[in-house]
């Protein structure tokens, strides 16, 4: 089999694949549990907001797609009840909640009621929040100091605000199943607190970017592959880094808006617009021209980071550190993909063939897929999008 055979075949199954997949837009699906705090320090109510009919149908929480709704939207009452019973049971046996140490046995888990679970299975995956939350709730011995809440990992990546009496908040943020550290009934440590932003919110960033943001791996492999030489890629990350750093600032602190049905799609076509300009003329230098687009593209791309985060909005009293946290998580999961690109490419970025053989098709590919994702999204996200940066 022939070179350009072998790497007709390579690029077709990668296309293949990359148009399968959509680039979601965002929707990280977290879970969100909200713990309330009573001044008496005698009970606890934890709110669970995430998709619970995937859950019924034995699934991990998220949007149904259309041949699962179908299946959730035929139960009758009788058998949603039937599954509902069993997902508790599925969920209790997940849940772990210690006070001072020690398990709690006595734990309440309800769902919402049918009709609600029925609308919120409905909801579009352009709007991340369902309408009513399970409740979990559990008496507090006397005297109790703190408590520590383990979720089943079949809620994913999940951010957990805890609520005070006297209107402090803290926010933890956790991964698949995951422990929160002891929580203080009394009420949050700053110092404590403050480390847990800047890690806890780092790892999000990071994994906003590997493993879930395909778009976003996508933007930056292209820009990787249309460098030609090292100094003006790195040149050209370091200007994208300073532009979305900006805009997700500024709409992370709501001091700007955007609505998600135009960034969404236009994160997409910058995709396109620079794998395709790479697969028409080939690796350019980074001049400035190039450096003024990549910032721009840098921009809308914060946004869209943005979206990501406000979905679980930010610590209250550490907005800064989880912030910065984010942020830094971000950067070293683009450094990383920058990496993993040079590591593929390395052994033929000095050969006269590069741009013909490895640069242009490879940005042609990146580009059709940029293109694939945008009319996804124009199409996912066309009824009612959430407002990016606002309230």
């Amino acid at each position: 089999m022939s070179w350009g055979a072998i790497r007709r075949a390579v690029a077709a199954l990668a296309l293949l694949f990359l148009a399968a997949t959509p680039a979601r837009a965002h929707d990280l699906s977290y879970a969100l549990v909200e713990i309330s705090v009573p001044a008496e320090r005698n009970a606890v109510r934890i709110d669970i907001r995430c998709h619970a009919p995937a859950l019924i149908l034995g699934a991990p929480q998220g949007h149904l797609d259309p041949g699962r709704l179908a299946v959730f939207l035929a139960l009758d009452d009788a058998q949603l009840a039937a599954r509902q019973a069993v997902a508790t049971r599925a969920l209790r046996a997940g849940l772990s909640l210690s006070v001072d140490g020690r398990l709690i046995e006595n734990l309440s888990l309800a769902f919402p009621p049918a009709a609600v679970l029925r609308a919120d299975a409905q909801v579009p995956a352009a709007s991340p929040k369902p309408s009513a939350p399970l409740r979990l709730t559990a008496a507090l011995p006397p005297g109790a100091a703190s408590l520590d809440l383990a979720l089943p990992a079949a809620l994913g990546p999940t951010v957990v605000v805890v609520r005070w009496p006297d209107g402090r908040v803290a926010t933890l943020a956790m991964r698949d199943g995951e422990r929160t550290r002891p929580i203080r009934l009394a009420g949050p440590d700053p110092l404590t607190d403050a480390l847990d932003a800047l890690i806890r919110f780092g790892g999000l960033g990071f994994r906003h970017i590997l493993p879930l943001g395909l778009d976003h791996i996508a933007f930056i492999a292209a820009l990787a592959v249309a460098a030609p030489r090292l100094g003006g890629l790195i040149r050209l990350a370091t200007v994208f880094t300073l532009a979305h750093s900006f805009t997700l600032a500024l709409a992370a602190l709501r001091i700007i808006e955007a609505p998600a049905a135009l960034v969404e799609p236009a994160i997409a076509l910058s995709i396109v617009a620079l794998a395709g300009l790479t697969a028409i003329r080939g690796p350019t230098p980074a001049g400035p021209a190039a450096t003024a687009v990549v910032f721009g593209f840098g921009l809308l791309h914060g946004l869209g980071f943005a979206g990501a985060l406000g979905q679980f909005g930010l610590p209250r009293g550490q907005e800064a550190l989880a912030l910065v946290g984010f942020n830094l998580g971000v950067e070293a999961g683009q450094i990383a993909v920058i990496l993993m690109v040079l590591a593929l490419v390395a052994a033929w970025r000095s050969k006269p063939f590069y741009a013909t053989r490895i640069a242009q098709p490879a940005s042609a590919l990146i580009a059709v897929a940029g293109l694939v994702w945008t009319v996804q999204r124009i199409g996912g996200l066309a009824g009612g999008a959430p407002v990016f940066g606002a309230g």
